[in-house]
């Protein structure tokens, strides 16, 4: 798949461990994501895709053009 594990951490609370991945794409660590869940270790995983500040800000820029509007405004 390409990637790399940058570490794991254990921790107190609704989740006992943490990891930090880096993969070239999405869809290479949703299938990193279902061989490790589907091996039947984990309990639950949940899978938390973080942005570059250009990457958000890019985001930022797109919603400008989304045109959305609430229910009953």
């Amino acid at each position: 798949m390409g990637g790399k594990l940058h570490g794991f951490w254990h921790a107190f609370g609704t989740h006992d461990g943490y990891n930090l991945w880096e993969a070239p794409d999405n869809v290479s660590m949703a299938a990193v994501a279902m061989a490790i869940s589907g091996g039947g270790a984990l309990s639950s995983l949940e899978t938390t895709v973080l942005l570059t500040v250009e990457e958000t800000m890019d985001a930022m820029r797109k919603a400008k053009q989304v045109r959305y509007r609430p229910p009953g405004a």
